[in-house]
């Protein structure tokens, strides 16, 4: 059966939260992603594929000072689902959700950041520098995505998941100044170290 992203996590999305783990590789990855971010000033979040909630929670309880947030996903399941994730989390009214897909969304305003986590690598090789090209434009300072990423692409993947090249891509769109590559690394005693096969990918606007 081939993969057409929007039937797929459409229908993923009504029982995605109820059969999510979370383990110590979603552990590391929030702590490295919020310890990486402390170093920017964000005044607003462009939440791209939300889910149900999971990094709209974090960085509300880890930036206080965000002002305009939204948020969308594809799923309406997983829309609702956010909506109670951050039910009782402190500034949460600022938040406004959508239900859409990236190529659908027509929006007019700019954020200081646009964030996705684990999206881009379910979007099809042959959409990925459209999306991102996309996702750019509806940035004023910092796009950052978090995925599967490795050196050396495996043999075998699930016919969902893809590796894409996201530092040529950025690096190719004239806007962007730099983008740094963060690997999601766990230490393992005194050298070794315990690679989760994602990585920060951050990108930084010129003026």
């Amino acid at each position: 059966m081939s993969y057409i992203p929007n039937e797929y996590w459409t229908q993923r999305g009504k029982d995605y939260k109820k059969n999510f783990k979370y383990d110590d590789k979603f552990e590391l990855q929030e702590q490295i992603l919020i310890e990486y971010l402390k170093k920017y000033s964000f005044d607003s979040v462009l939440e791209v594929g939300c889910g149900f909630g999971r990094i709209t929670k974090l960085l509300l309880n880890n930036f206080p000072g965000i002002k305009e947030y939204f948020a969308f996903d594809l799923s309406a399941h997983q829309v609702e689902n956010a909506k109670l994730n951050i039910n009782g989390v402190k500034n949460n009214e600022i938040v406004q959700f959508a239900v859409s897909d990236i190529q659908s969304l027509q929006i007019t305003k700019k954020y200081d950041l646009v964030i996705a986590s684990e999206v881009l690598m379910h979007v099809l090789p042959s959409e990925i520098e459209q999306i991102i090209q996309k996702l750019v434009g509806f940035s004023t300072k910092y796009v950052c995505n978090i995925d599967w990423f490795e050196e050396k692409i495996p043999k075998k993947a699930e016919s969902f998941n893809f590796i894409h090249q996201y530092e040529r891509i950025y690096n190719d769109l004239p806007s962007i100044k730099r983008v740094d590559r963060i690997p999601i690394l766990k230490k393992k005693g005194f050298l070794s170290k315990v690679d989760v096969k994602q990585s920060i990918f951050f990108s930084e606007l010129g003026d």
